[in-house]
């Protein structure tokens, strides 16, 4: 098993187009409720009752629906922990998030990655294909990371039924949610073995306090919170995600804003000759060829951070771009055109 170690070191005070993160941080109305906290916050151990009341709001579920998580990984980790054996299938389109191949190691499942197909559309034909009466998990990310990709509703809800045909589970990531738009949340009262895992580490900038949380029936959360911490999210974390969802207005007008700095980008990045990827998420993947490195490089040396996935399958010569307030974008581009001007 290989370690995972992300480059989150130093990062703070650069560009940071590199993790498709907010880039302009959360809520003030989230900063305004931090500051209030007390000693007496800190002493008693966290709970769930207040936060799960507003996100259902903010969901359109019960709270018997919702299993709240030390971010959307733990959430992922937890499905797998409680439903997956020594030997079971999980099938994983790749190349996709890390941690689903990272967690399903740790319990020695049989990992069956699928290659995405050569346009970064999402291999449907291929899943359907695989899932068979071995399979436990599997996993759509949509819109996939670092691809971009979504995936039709409708390509989701035939292997969702092939899946329950083999009593397996569907594990949908919906990271980028708020800038999507789509959602499966309403398969889980239509289908028993649909679980949504979210985040706040994206849209609503609270990555560094680790809020996530997953969505499915009553039964299958119930079976979450036999295998999760009872204490695993902390009550800043809480506190923090409360005052988020009081300003929704505050990340609608943020999603907007990146949507229409991404069109912005991807235009000045096609005229400069650059081939870039249909994306349906905050960040851009961008093809230079063999000059990938060198100009992952460079920008790093000015201050601004992207993610070279040149080692990705399929993804030879692509960087990963988040995308940023239109000033952030301008900044980018300033530097691209600099770099790529130099013999």
């Amino acid at each position: 098993m290989k370690d995972y170690s992300p480059p989150t070191a130093g990062r703070a005070k650069k560009l940071r187009l590199d993790f498709n993160e907010n880039t302009i941080g959360c809520s003030p109305k989230v900063i305004d409720a931090l500051k209030k906290i007390t000693s007496n916050n800190l002493a008693v151990y966290p709970e769930y009752g207040l936060f799960k009341k507003i996100l259902k709001e903010y969901v359109g579920v019960s709270e018997e629906e919702i299993f709240i998580s030390n971010g959307s990984d733990d959430g992922i980790k937890t499905i797998i922990d409680t439903f997956m054996e020594k030997g079971e299938e999980i099938i994983i389109p790749s190349p996709t998030f890390a941690m689903f191949k990272f967690y399903a190691s740790i319990v020695e499942a049989k990992i069956t990655e699928i290659l995405y197909n050569e346009d970064l559309s999402f291999p449907t034909k291929k899943v359907l294909e695989l899932i068979n009466k071995n399979t436990k998990i599997v996993v759509m990310v949509n819109p996939n990371n670092p691809t971009g990709t979504s995936i039709r509703k409708e390509d989701i809800i035939k292997i969702t039924k092939k899946a329950q045909e083999n009593e397996a589970i569907v594990l949908i990531d919906e990271a980028y949610f708020e800038f999507y738009g789509e959602s499966c949340i309403d398969l889980i009262f239509e289908y028993d073995n649909v679980f949504v895992t979210r985040t706040f580490s994206k849209a609503f900038g609270l990555a560094g306090l680790r809020l996530g949380y997953t969505i499915s029936n009553k039964t299958n959360i119930s079976a979450l919170a036999k295998e999760g911490s009872p204490y695993g999210v902390n009550t800043l974390a809480l506190i923090a995600g409360e005052a988020a969802l009081s300003d929704v207005e505050f990340v609608k007008n943020y999603a907007n804003e990146i949507l229409e700095n991404k069109k912005y980008v991807e235009k000045e990045l096609e005229s400069m000759g650059l081939d870039t990827f249909p994306t349906s998420a905050n960040f851009i993947l961008t093809k230079f060829g063999n000059k990938c490195d060198k100009v992952a490089n460079s920008l790093k040396e000015k201050g601004i951070l992207v993610r070279n996935r040149t080692k990705d399958p399929l993804l030879n010569g692509c960087i990963r771009i988040t995308i940023g307030t239109k000033e952030q974008c301008e900044q980018l581009l300033e530097e691209l055109k600099l770099i790529l001007s130099k013999k």
